[in-house]
C-alpha cells in the first residue's frame, strides 16, 4: 500500500515542501510548492499564521511521514543569533505540528546529510544545483517558478530543498541509502 511522505524546508522567509508517495522502493513525485510566512505581526502572531497554514497542507496530504530539514546552528558569514533564533523558532514549531499529527516526532536531517545521501558524484551540489539534482532523481522536470521578467523566482530553491528534505527520507525510508530511521 502507498504510503505518503511529506518534506519541509523551513526558513521564517520561505517554506518550501513536497509531497512524494513511497510504494514498496517506487517513489512519485507528487506536488512541490512553498508559502510565504507573514512579515506582519508581533512574532507569536506571524508563528501562529504560519502554524495555521503549516497544520491545514498536513490535514490536506495526510502523510504517513513527515521530514524537516534540521537548523543550521552556525554558517560563517550568514547568521546572526536574530536570524538563528527566527528560523529556529519556525523550525521547532512545525516540528510540532508534525509531531502532533503523527503522535511522534518527525525525522530531522541536516542539509549536509541530504546533500551527501542525493549527490550523484564525488562533489557537494550547491543550493542552484538542487533543482535540476532532484528532478533527476524523480525522473520529472523541475517545476520552476518564473517571474514577470521570464527569470526563476528565488522560491524556486526553496521548493527544491523541500523536495531534497522529502526525497533523502524516501531514500532512507526504501533503503536506497545506509542510514535507517524507524518505519511507521
Amino acid at each position: 500500500m502507498p504510503q505518503t511522505l511529506l518534506g519541509f524546508d523551513v526558513s521564517s522567509t520561505t517554506i518550501g515542501y513536497c509531497v512524494l508517495e513511497i510504494d514498496g522502493t517506487n517513489i512519485r513525485f507528487k506536488k512541490a510548492s512553498y508559502l510565504k510566512p507573514s512579515k506582519t505581526g508581533t512574532i507569536i502572531e506571524r508563528i501562529v499564521d504560519t502554524r495555521d497554514k503549516i497544520e491545514s497542507i498536513i490535514k490536506k496530504v495526510k502523510p504517513d511521514y513527515i521530514a524537516i530539514e534540521d537548523i543550521v546552528q552556525f554558517m560563517q558569514g550568514k547568521s546572526t543569533a536574530k536570524t538563528i533564533i527566527m528560523l529556529t523558532s519556525f523550525n521547532r514549531m512545525i516540528g510540532l505540528c508534525a509531531y502532533d499529527y503523527l503522535k511522534r516526532s518527525p525525522e530531522l536531517f541536516s542539509v549536509m546529510t541530504i546533500r551527501h545521501g542525493l549527490k550523484t558524484g564525488k562533489d557537494l551540489p550547491k543550493k542552484e544545483d538542487m533543482p535540476e539534482l532532484v528532478a533527476k532523481h524523480l525522473g520529472i522536470t523541475f517545476p520552476y517558478e518564473i517571474n514577470k521578467n521570464g527569470n526563476i523566482k528565488v522560491e524556486s530553491y526553496d521548493i527544491a530543498d523541500g523536495i531534497a528534505v522529502a526525497l533523502y527520507y524516501a531514500f532512507v525510508l526504501t533503503g536506497k541509502t545506509k542510514r535507517k530511521v524507524k518505519k511507521k
